[in-house]
């Protein structure tokens, strides 16, 4: 279990909120921030979907799931697995709404990465939620994430323990460099789309399973993120975000949905986290 040195001098760093909520800051040496209620589990919603993603990985690396394989009879034609994990297969955000063909726009989509949990179960035999249990978390001894819902939006666990998870994205141990480095590029670039409640972006980049900060502006993210960032954010009010460039990572949950409270203090926290980083000399 990771544990606070608390060594970012720029405290607080979170400010005012009008509910519970947990922020918690590593680097590649562990924790070095945390403020809030750290340790109360809060849902992580689309959070789930990086982390579904990354286990769903680890088969990949190990062959046997494929990135190039057709996303089967419920996607568009010519959709595959790597389109469903970078929201390009033209899915629409929910079941029930019309498709497109892939690769026209860069369309959200929580169907399309429960497609991909059931196309990954297919082809392991193994669900993807006993997958993420035991290729994940097992190993890296998360002891309080949950993950037994959909793997678009089912997860939850407190923020130390997310965390954790989100450090092994700053010094992957679980996949190999070629296929993290895939992860956390933009895959099919040139797209356009919809970054939900930032707007559309011309360059709307994704890798897969986690959202690329590239040029994108206004975003969750701040202006002082490297275009590297990588990261998501949920519905319940969660983020995480990992900036390779900066070696720096930030995880918040708390138990109030996303609403304009979130939106207008999220870019300037991100900003306060880097900027007291640097500062310091980190």
């Amino acid at each position: 279990m990771l544990t606070s040195t608390d060594v970012l001098p720029c405290a607080p760093l979170l400010g005012e909120w009008s509910f519970d909520c947990g922020l918690v800051v590593v680097d590649r040496g562990g924790v070095i921030h945390t403020e809030g209620s750290v340790n109360t589990v809060f849902p992580f919603a689309s959070v789930t979907k990086p982390l579904a993603v990354y286990a769903a990985l680890i088969a990949v690396d190990r062959h046997m799931f494929d990135l190039d394989a057709p996303a089967g009879p419920r996607a568009p034609e010519g959709a595959t697995i790597r389109h469903l994990m970078a929201h390009a297969s033209g899915l629409p955000f929910e079941a029930g709404y019309a498709s497109q063909r892939p690769e026209r726009h860069r369309v959200y989509s929580n169907v399309g990465i429960e497609i991909m949990g059931e196309q990954f179960e297919e082809a392991t035999g193994v669900d993807i939620q006993t997958w993420t249990d035991e290729q994940v978390l097992t190993p890296l001894g998360v002891v309080d994430v949950e993950f037994d819902g959909s793997p678009a939006w089912g997860a939850k666990g407190s923020a130390r323990c997310l965390a954790e998870i989100v450090r092994e994205w700053l010094n992957p141990t679980l996949v190999s460099p070629e296929i993290f480095r895939e992860a956390t590029s933009t895959q099919f670039a040139g797209l356009d789309g919809v970054v939900p409640s930032y707007g559309r972006h011309k360059e709307n980049a994704w890798g897969l399973g986690f959202e690329i900060h590239g040029q994108k502006d206004p975003h969750w993210m701040s202006t002082l993120h490297s275009p590297k960032a990588f990261g998501h954010f949920g519905r319940s009010g969660s983020f995480v975000w990992v900036d390779p460039d900066l070696g720096l990572a930030a995880v918040f949950l708390g138990e109030k949905p996303y609403d304009e409270e979130h939106h207008a203090k999220w870019t300037d926290l991100n900003g306060r986290i880097v900027a007291c980083y640097r500062k310091n000399g980190r």
